[in-house]
């Protein structure tokens, strides 16, 4: 999927759950973020109280902290149905939502392949005992 400057990028679509719906959401998927990150709308979308939720800081790549509150929401992902830790900020300045490796990266395999400009996205084969 193209990102708002027409550049190829990694943007997947998820749901979140807001209690009585499904609401349709757009991630850049983030392998070298610890978490996912939405803006703080999404929050109020959910119907999460964010006075309710623990306020944490996280270290960016560029070396700045942004203020998130960390939640956490039922989701569907490539066929799946799953809870996930996820934060949520006003400071989120990228103008697209973060998909991080906490629990996204534990359910599924993705692979970039800039090339191809392609990303794919598979459950990883359970181990048989």
């Amino acid at each position: 999927m193209k990102d708002a400057q027409g550049r190829y990028a990694p943007i997947v679509y998820l749901q979140a759950w807001t209690g009585n719906r499904w609401l349709y959401l757009q991630a850049y998927v983030d392998s070298g973020a610890s978490w996912s990150v939405f803006h703080v709308d999404v929050a109020q979308l959910l119907g999460i109280k964010l006075n309710r939720v623990k306020r944490r800081y996280v270290s960016l790549g560029n070396g700045s902290v942004l203020p998130v509150y960390l939640a956490r929401i039922k989701v569907r992902f490539a066929g799946e149905e799953f809870t996930a830790p996820a934060g949520f900020s006003d400071a989120l300045r990228m103008g697209f939502n973060l998909m991080g490796r906490a629990g996204f990266f534990d359910h599924f395999l993705m692979c970039f392949n800039d090339r191809a400009r392609l990303l794919t996205v598979t459950r990883p084969a359970r181990a048989h005992r």
